[in-house]
């Protein structure tokens, strides 16, 4: 009721009262009062009506939203009214990498004054099914190889170059991903197949495993290419199976098809050569710090040579030398990151081949190869912006090794393990765009210990949409 009406209810009634208890009757001017109260007091109830019909249909607007979002697949006549378009969703990213070398590198050939570029785009279409599960589409193009083909250390300072260039020499946008994804159990259990990236779906790392915001280098970034020979291609057929039982525990089985040594295409003989991996990942929650302690352990059935058998294969046919190369790579790695305090945030990685005698076919040089090391290691730490008011900056700063084989000193003079530092700084300018200035520095490069440090700096781009 309205502030004015109430008063003159109070007022017409107090009226009433004082002319009752004198006896007399109402006056013209008492009947006009009470005939505007009684006006006053039926508009007031018309408008409190018309309130509660405004409130009612607000309350079930906001019960249909809600019922939306907690449910937007349910059945039958909630899928009707959903549209195919809203199933689907894409995003992606472009990196840019400028690198060159500091100094005068005068024993290292190729490498004094030297300054490359490269760039890569990753487009990712996200079709969602919701309790059917998803199919995802990543789409790659690039151009540059940066320093990784003057550089002769055996973890190149590039990891991000990606060079998918036509038969004129131009960047296309390839299908690098395509593959089904089905969880159930609230994602505790699943498993993806098609064409997927066998590098990334282990040894991850939340501190040191992605090249396009964090470290460049390889050793830096995962074992694929270092310790496990990277495949021709490997982007390839493969499953992975994932189960997550309790908070502390996720494990994953691994299958790739990646292609023998020297063939053309992952697609040829799937079932003939492959790759399998089994993971284990420990996720505790030590006073309060998030951290992920990763166990690894792989067999790679490529086929690979026996050094012992570098000098039979010496002059004869790829298919005669095929027939010795039956020879698999077998190994097991590490990859831990840790919160230590807030905004600090610590990494370790190892890995190592349980073989150190093997060879591997190098296809563009059309020969056997020693593989020269066996075991590989990093340390390293970030520092989150949020420390000094920069929230979304970050500073790291990593240190690794390359261990090199026994047969691998022995056939060669002035050898030496391989040594690296990098560190970078990431500037965020705004939440889609980042810059990082980074500095690399190489010790005893490809294992020789005659050659000069090798010094490079680089400016790294990130755009994502």
């Amino acid at each position: 009721m309205k502030r004015s009406a109430f008063f003159l209810v109070i007022f017409f009634v107090f009226g009433t009262c004082v002319s009752v208890m004198a006896g007399g009757t109402p006056s013209p001017r008492e009947q006009q009062l009470e005939q505007m109260v009684q006006q006053l007091i039926k508009e007031n109830r018309q408008l409190n009506r018309r309130l509660e019909n405004v409130e009612a249909e607000l309350s079930k607007m906001k019960a249909g939203k809600a019922q939306k979002v907690q449910a937007p697949v349910a059945e039958g006549a909630t899928e009707q009214e959903e549209h195919w378009y809203d199933r689907f969703s894409i995003d992606g990213g472009v990196t840019g990498v400028l690198m060159g070398t500091l100094g005068d590198a005068d024993s290292v050939e190729n490498i004094r004054s030297t300054q490359d570029a490269s760039y890569t785009i990753d487009l990712n279409l996200n079709a969602d099914f919701a309790k059917w599960g998803r199919f995802f589409i990543h789409f790659e193009g690039g151009d540059g190889d940066g320093l990784n083909n003057d550089v002769p250390s055996f973890s190149v300072p590039n990891y991000d170059a990606y060079k998918t260039a036509t038969a004129l020499d131009e960047a296309a946008l390839t299908i690098s991903e395509a593959f089904y994804e089905f969880s159930f159990a609230e994602d505790r259990y699943g498993f993806d197949i098609g064409k997927m990236d066998v590098s990334v779906l282990f040894d991850e790392n939340d501190v040191a495993g992605d090249e396009t915001t964090q470290f460049l280098s390889n050793i830096f970034v995962k074992s694929m290419g270092m310790n496990i020979p990277e495949p021709d291609n490997f982007y390839c057929p493969a499953f992975m199976l994932r189960a997550r039982p309790v908070d502390l525990l996720e494990f994953k089985v691994i299958g790739a098809s990646v292609s023998a040594h020297g063939e053309d295409t992952v697609w040829h003989n799937v079932f003939d050569d492959g790759m399998i991996v089994g993971q284990m990942n420990v996720m505790p929650n030590l006073l309060g710090r998030n951290g992920n302690y990763r166990f690894y352990g792989w067999v790679d059935e490529r086929g690979y040579l026996k050094n012992k058998d570098l000098s039979r294969v010496s002059g004869i046919g790829h298919e005669e030398a095929d027939k010795l190369a039956d020879n698999s790579l077998t190994g097991w790695g590490l990859s831990f990151d840790q919160e230590l305090i807030e905004g600090v945030k610590g990494f370790a990685r190892y890995s190592q081949t349980l073989t150190d005698d093997r060879a591997v076919w190098n296809k563009d040089e059309k020969t056997w190869e020693m593989i020269p090391f066996d075991r590989t290691w990093s340390v390293g730490f970030e520092l989150d912006g949020g420390l000094w008011n920069r929230g979304g900056d970050a500073f790291a700063v990593g240190y690794g090794q390359t261990l090199l084989t026994d047969d691998y000193e022995d056939e060669n003079d002035h050898t030496s393990n391989e040594n690296y530092v990098e560190a970078y700084y990431r500037l965020m300018m705004n939440q889609y765009f980042a810059l990082s200035a980074d500095f690399q520095w190489i010790g005893n490069a490809g294992g020789d210990s005659q050659r000069d440090d090798i010094y490079i700096w680089g400016i790294r781009s990130q755009l994502d949409f």
